[in-house]
C-alpha cells in the first residue's frame, strides 16, 4: 500500500529546515554556490541566467536559500526549480521574488523538498535557475543567505557557501572590414570576379549589418552579415559581374561595413584593396607554372612535372599543351573547354631512359595558340631544370646494424635457444623509390652458420630501418657472433649487383 504524504507533513519538514542555523564551515566538502560566479553583461535591458549549484552532497532531501542583489542594477525576473531533486522523485518547489525587499536589496527565495519515504540525492547538480534583467551599468554582488540543506532523516547537512557577482558594462558597437583580396587583377568585361572580404565584429554585442562592395565608389554588390558574435570574424566571397564596365579601365575596389546603431568608431568600416583592370573580351591562354617534382634523377628514372595553364580570356577554350626538355618533346596533352578565369593542372611524366647524363635539362611548356588569340608571349614558359646523373652514381648504403630485442631496443647479447633481432638502417641518395634486396647472414663464435634473412621491396629517399629476426640454435657456440648485411639490386642469379660494400656487426651468444 502506498504511503500517503499529507500537506501538513510537508509544512512540518519546511518548518524544520527553516530552523537550521546558517552553517558556513570551509572544512566541509559540500559546496552551495552561484554559477557562473562572475557574470559580465553588456548594457541595460539584457537578460541573463545564473544557477544555484550544490556539489559533493550526500542524501539531499530538501533545500532552501535566499539570494540578495542590488535592485538598482538588476531586476529579478523568475526562479525555476533545477533538475537535481526532481530527477530522483516527486518534489515540491516554492519561491518568492521581491525586487523592493528593502532600500538596499532585492530578494529571491527558493525552497524544495522531495515527497515520500525515499532517500535523498547524492552528487552534484543544479538546485534552481534564476533569471535577471539588467537595469543600469555597474557592479554588484549576488549573495546567498539563509541556506538550508537537509537529508532524508531531517538532519542538517553542513556546507560551504560561495556568493556570485555581476558586472554590467557599457555596450560597444564596432563592426569593421579587416581585409579585401581580389581573386585576379584583370578580368574581361562581362565576366565575374571574386572579391574575398574579411568582416569583423570588434565590439561586445552580436551585430547585423551589410558589407557593400564598391568599384570607383559605385555600389556593385551588397551582402548581409547576420548575428555576427562579439569578437568574431566572417569570410565573405562577393561576386562582381562586370557586364557594362568600361573596358581598358582600372577600378578601385573597396568594401565597407554599414554603420550599426550606436557605433561611433567608423574609421575601420571601409577597407580599400587596390585596382581591378577590366579589359575587352578576348582569347588568351597561358602557361603559368612548370614545376619539376625531382631536381636530380639518375638515368632511367621518371620525373613528374606539373604544368599549370590558365584561361585569361573571356571564352571557353580548347588547346594543346606540350612539355619539352631542352628541345626534345616529353608529351602533349589536350585541355578541353577550359572556363574563362580558370586554371588547370596537368601532370607529365618524363622517362629519362636513354638521355645523356651528367648534365642539366631545361623544362619548357607551350600552350598552342587558340583562334582569335593575339597575345601569345604567355603561351610559353621555361621554368625549372632537372639534373640527370649516371646510374652508377646511385648509392644505397647500409648505415647501421644494431642487435636489438623484439621492441627494437638495442641489446648486446642473446642466449642460446632464443630469437635474435637486428635493426638494419638503409639510406638512399635517390629522389625516387628504388628496388632493394637486403640480405643478412649470421655466424656464431665457431663460424657456424645460424641463418640467412632477407627483405625484398622498395626503399624510399629517406632512411629506412628494417627489423629482421632469426633463431639462435641451442647448440650455437658461445662467444662473439658476427652478422653480415648486404644491399643489392636483386638476387645475383637474376643479375642483381651490390649497391654498396658489405657491412658487419657483432653480438655475444650466452649459455641458457
Amino acid at each position: 500500500m502506498k504511503r500517503l504524504i499529507r500537506p501538513t507533513w510537508i509544512l512540518v519538514l519546511l518548518l524544520f529546515l527553516s530552523l537550521y542555523p546558517r552553517f558556513d564551515a570551509s572544512a566541509q566538502s559540500t559546496y552551495l554556490f552561484i554559477q557562473p560566479q562572475g557574470s559580465r553583461i553588456w548594457g541595460a535591458d539584457e537578460t541573463f541566467h545564473v544557477d544555484v549549484v550544490v556539489t559533493d552532497v550526500v542524501d539531499l532531501y530538501g533545500w532552501q536559500f535566499a539570494l540578495y542583489y542590488n535592485p538598482s542594477l538588476l531586476n529579478g525576473t523568475s526562479i525555476t526549480e533545477g533538475p537535481f531533486l526532481k530527477s530522483h522523485g516527486t518534489s515540491y518547489f516554492f519561491n518568492s521574488l521581491d525586487d523592493n525587499y528593502n532600500s538596499t536589496y532585492g530578494r529571491i527565495t527558493g525552497g524544495c523538498t522531495l515527497l515520500g519515504n525515499i532517500s535523498g540525492v547524492t552528487g552534484n547538480g543544479v538546485l534552481a535557475t534564476i533569471t535577471f534583467k539588467t537595469k543600469s551599468l555597474g557592479n554588484g554582488l549576488m549573495r546567498l543567505f539563509e541556506t538550508r540543506l537537509g537529508d532524508s532523516r531531517s538532519r542538517m547537512i553542513p556546507h560551504t557557501v560561495e556568493d556570485g557577482a555581476v558586472e554590467v558594462v557599457k555596450p560597444v558597437h564596432d563592426v569593421a572590414v579587416r581585409n579585401v583580396t581580389l581573386s585576379r587583377s584583370e578580368v574581361a568585361e562581362g565576366r565575374s570576379v571574386g572579391v574575398f572580404v574579411l568582416a569583423a565584429n570588434l565590439g561586445n554585442r552580436s551585430e547585423d549589418f551589410n558589407v557593400n562592395l564598391y568599384a570607383n565608389d559605385s555600389l556593385v554588390v551588397s551582402e548581409p552579415v547576420l548575428n555576427l558574435a562579439a569578437g568574431a570574424v566572417r569570410n565573405l566571397t562577393l561576386i562582381w559581374n562586370t557586364t557594362g564596365a568600361i573596358t581598358n579601365s582600372s577600378y578601385q575596389i573597396k568594401a565597407g561595413a554599414t554603420q550599426v546603431p550606436e557605433e561611433i568608431e567608423l574609421g575601420n568600416n571601409v577597407f580599400v584593396d587596390g585596382f581591378l583592370r577590366v579589359t575587352q573580351r578576348n582569347h588568351d591562354v597561358a602557361v603559368d607554372h612548370v614545376i619539376p617534382r625531382q631536381a636530380t634523377v639518375f638515368v632511367g628514372q621518371k620525373v613528374n612535372v606539373t604544368v599549370v595553364v590558365a584561361n585569361n580570356g573571356a571564352y571557353y577554350e580548347t588547346f594543346d599543351v606540350t612539355l619539352y626538355y631542352d628541345n626534345a618533346t616529353v608529351a602533349t596533352k589536350n585541355v578541353a573547354n577550359l572556363l574563362y578565369g580558370e586554371e588547370q593542372s596537368l601532370n607529365f611524366i618524363w622517362d629519362t631512359t636513354g638521355v645523356g647524363s651528367n648534365r642539366s635539362y631545361v623544362m619548357r611548356a607551350v600552350a598552342s595558340q587558340v583562334p582569335g588569340e593575339t597575345v601569345t608571349l604567355n603561351n610559353i614558359l621555361t621554368d625549372g631544370t632537372v639534373i640527370v646523373l649516371p646510374r652508377e652514381a646511385l648509392s644505397i648504403n647500409i648505415t647501421g646494424i644494431v642487435p636489438c630485442n623484439q621492441l627494437g631496443q638495442p641489446v648486446s647479447s642473446f642466449a642460446q635457444g632464443t630469437i635474435a633481432y637486428v635493426n638494419v638502417t638503409v639510406s638512399s641518395n635517390s629522389m625516387n623509390v628504388e628496388p632493394l634486396l637486403l640480405t643478412m647472414s649470421a655466424y656464431d663464435a665457431g663460424a657456424n652458420a645460424m641463418g640467412v634473412m632477407s627483405f625484398q621491396g622498395p626503399v624510399g629517399p629517406e632512411g629506412t630501418t628494417f627489423t629482421l629476426g632469426f633463431p639462435i640454435p641451442t647448440g650455437a657456440t658461445v662467444g662473439t657472433a658476427t652478422i653480415y648485411a648486404d644491399a643489392l639490386t636483386d638476387w645475383p642469379s637474376k643479375g642483381g649487383v651490390p649497391y654498396s660494400p658489405e657491412r658487419r656487426a657483432t653480438f655475444q651468444i650466452t649459455g641458457r
